[in-house]
């Protein structure tokens, strides 16, 4: 899972042009494209391998379907972000139940399949899975932890559609022009510091970081329920 784990995060990092992964620079930023996604490639197929070695019938259909999960989630955020359009909040729930959710629903089912344990967690992961990456949006926004981590902003930068940005041009504000202003600073991925600051100005005058603090408030009761 590790292997797998490792994998996804230097793929993500490529697609997301994130420039530091855990404070330090991202793989691709120190030895390139190519040799990061040959690098990729060959960490995927000795995962399986290594789960093909676990001679459980179940364990790599498991794998698979779930790596498959997770990469048509994260499909559906980049043409999000390619093509410019701001997906509903409940679109952007559900591409998180694939993205994030399927990775530790993989974790678990693999875990189970060698347990006596067969619980169904399935409503657990997705409550987790959905608090773990809005959270993850909210800190990239307003964390000076993560500014250190993968610098300040990074998903303006990246041109993400994340939470708080979803909730901001969604809201039904009457002053169009903040709207208007958002879009144009996340098209342009800038890399200005003030330009993100005014940014993230805006976001809290449209109430979204109080918005995304109520969701995740929300479901930590849940997952804790």
């Amino acid at each position: 899972v590790q292997v797998i784990n490792s994998f996804v995060y230097r793929l993500d990092d490529i697609l997301d042009n994130s420039s530091k992964r855990f404070g330090i620079p991202t793989a691709h930023s120190v030895y390139g494209i190519e040799r990061t996604i040959s690098a990729a490639q060959y960490v995927s197929f000795s995962a399986l391998k290594r789960i093909s070695n676990l001679q459980h019938s179940e364990a790599l259909k498991v794998c698979v379907d779930m790596t498959l999960r997770l990469v048509e989630g994260q499909g559906i955020e980049i043409v999000w972000r390619d093509n410019f359009t701001c997906p509903s909040e409940a679109a952007y729930k559900e591409m998180i139940e694939k993205k994030t959710a399927a990775f530790y629903t993989m974790c678990v089912k693999l875990m189970q399949l060698f347990s006596t344990c067969n619980k169904d967690f399935s409503s657990l992961i997705e409550t987790l899975g959905l608090y773990l990456q809005i959270r993850d949006d909210y800190c990239n926004l307003c964390s000076s932890d993560y500014t250190e981590e993968k610098g300040y902003c990074d998903d303006l930068t990246e041109g993400k559609f994340s939470f708080p940005i979803i909730h901001a041009l969604q809201s039904k504000l009457e002053d169009k022009k903040i709207k208007n202003i958002l879009k144009r600073i996340l098209r342009q991925r800038t890399k200005d510091v003030e330009v993100k600051r005014y940014c993230i100005k805006l976001l809290k005058e449209c109430g979204s970081f109080e918005y995304t603090r109520k969701i995740l408030d929300e479901l930590n009761a849940k997952a804790r329920a």
